[in-house]
This record gives C-alpha cells, structure tokens and sequence, in this order.
C-alpha cells in the first residue's frame, strides 16, 4: 500500500522535529551551566515544543489527509414557500 503524505504535511512535521532538536540542545546548555556534571538536555520540553510547533502549524495551514470533503446539501426548507390563494 502506498501512502500519499503531502509535502505541507510533510514540512510541518519537519519543523517539529527541528523545534524539538533546538529546544534540546538550548536545555542541554541551560543545565551544563548549573551543574558541572553530567550534562543531558530536558527531552520532555524539547516533546512538548514539537508537539506544539506540530499543532499551531497545523492549525494554521489547515493541514489534514488531503482528501476533499463533498458539498452537502442544505436540510433546511426554502426561507419562503408560496402559499395558496
């Protein structure tokens, strides 16, 4: 089976993952300044910054499978109808 991923789709979730490289590596730095120790960056903030530049950017670009939505039909009556007489 082959699968279509768009390259808005695509690019979005590249963002993500740069957002969650650079958000690790500036944690990295922030906690090898406090501690002279072993130094290790924060992985659940840099999680959380990609999974929210991934949800702004696809809120923002309408971003979804790519398939069409058909047009429905309104299930209102007409606002006037014609009455007899």
């Amino acid at each position: 089976m082959n699968l279509h991923i768009s390259a808005v789709n695509a690019m979005i979730v590249v963002f993500a993952c740069v957002a969650a490289y650079v958000v690790y590596g500036l944690s990295k730095r922030q906690s090898s300044a406090v501690s002279a120790g072993q130094a290790r960056g924060d992985l659940a903030v840099a999680l959380t910054a990609a999974a929210t530049v991934l949800l702004m950017l696809a809120f923002l670009f309408g971003a979804g499978d790519g398939s069409s939505t058909p047009a429905e039909d309104s299930p209102r009556p007409p606002a006037r109808t014609a009455l007899p007489g």
